[in-house]
């Protein structure tokens, strides 16, 4: 019997058109028939130019309210939310609790029908664990029959608001990237890397730095820049735009740091970047489960990240592949890092890339973790 399983989720990204794409290969072959609904085609803060053609899965976009109340990008789609009291699929994800079409979908979705909520948070990441927002994560988590996660801090967070949850199923599903574009484009890209370097005025001596990040508090920019105080030998660009960007270029200027604030550039662009590079840089207060850190492993590139990320076990194996600190708790631990990093020749650094990428294969081949989680959907459904 063919398994029909609908994916409900806000918008699209690039990095959904790969995993939804490749799904729409590998599945069938599970006997799987899958539908991605939309709330939406683009929220305000997001510039991915996204072309039509890529759309090679079944798909559909709902119209709906959608208000920005304090930053916070609401959708409220009554069609989709009827669309789920149709009887004809198995298996519902819902992709998160950021909308009101997330908080009302699980209570549309038919008890009959096996119900996944996909959750990314970690307990680092929420701002609210207690009141009506914790409540109110109680009640949505409880209504599902499984729990889609990307790692073991989702577990921690799922099992913290919703202690019943620990007699569910939980199934693994990590963030997945584009690897034509970050292991096959940067490795390319890679051969130019004296020449992109000259481009962006850094010798062969110099460590060249990235850091791809909205400009914003929970990132952890500004405290990590403090840590740059007096450091040589380095020079970091940061890729992305933001409410912070002003503040953030006044700070690099006062203080005379190594610091390029190059603003928000599409992916093409990214690649031309990581390909130069030294070292990825993370800093984040708290993140739920990044994706810039794959990409920077998946392009051969060490990191260091905060330890608040919530797929730091996946991504990071400490003086293996790169380095972590907490930036709430261990800023002179930080500071040390940074400068035991500036100090390292820069083959160490490129031999430590070597082994991200390895990290990357071993932990987020794209193929073997949707074959992974094609059997766990199966094995949803025969249960």
């Amino acid at each position: 019997m063919k398994i029909k399983l609908l994916y409900i989720t806000n918008i699209p990204a690039l990095y959904r058109q790969k995993r939804f794409n490749t799904m729409a290969k590998i599945f069938p072959e599970y006997g799987i028939d899958f539908e991605v609904l939309y709330m939406a085609r683009t929220e305000p803060n997001r510039k991915w130019i996204i072309p039509h053609d890529s759309y090679q899965y079944k798909h559909a976009f709902f119209k709906g309210i959608h208000p920005t109340i304090g930053g916070f990008f609401a959708h409220f789609n009554p069609g989709l939310l009827l669309r789920l009291l149709k009887n004809d699929y198995n298996i519902a994800i819902v992709g998160g609790m950021a909308s009101p079409t997330h908080w009302f979908a699980p209570f549309f979705i038919n008890s009959k029908k096996k119900q996944v909520m996909s959750v990314e948070s970690n307990l680092h990441s929420v701002e609210r664990t207690k009141g009506f927002g914790a409540w109110m994560k109680k009640i949505l988590l409880g209504k599902a029959d499984v729990y889609q996660i990307t790692g073991n801090p989702q577990i921690e967070y799922i099992k913290f608001f919703n202690p019943e949850s620990s007699s569910k199923q939980f199934i693994r599903m990590p963030n997945l990237i584009d690897e034509d574009i970050f292991v096959d484009q940067v490795s390319a890209k890679r051969i130019e890397k004296l020449s992109l370097r000259r481009q962006l005025g850094v010798n062969e001596n110099t460590q060249l730095w990235v850091l791809p990040a909205r400009l914003i508090e929970i990132k952890g920019i500004l405290p990590f820049l403090a840590l740059m105080k007096g450091i040589e030998n380095v020079k970091l660009f940061i890729l992305g735009d933001g409410p912070l960007q002003a503040e953030i270029e006044d700070f690099v200027k006062q203080n005379k740091l190594p610091v390029i604030c190059v603003g928000f550039v599409q992916q093409d662009t990214i690649v031309d970047y990581y390909a130069a590079a030294d070292l990825f840089v993370l800093p984040s207060i708290k993140d739920p489960s990044p994706l810039s850190p794959i990409e920077a492993i998946a392009s051969g590139l060490p990191v260091l990240v905060s330890s608040r990320i919530g797929n730091l076990e996946d991504v990071l194996k400490k003086d293996f592949n790169g380095w972590a600190y907490d930036p709430i708790t261990e800023m002179e631990e930080g500071r040390e890092i940074v400068k035991e990093i500036a100090a390292l020749p820069i083959q160490k650094l490129s031999e430590m890339g070597n082994a991200s990428k390895n990290r990357y294969f071993e932990f987020f081949d794209t193929k073997r973790c949707i074959a992974l989680y094609a059997e766990q959907i199966t094995k949803i459904f025969n249960s």
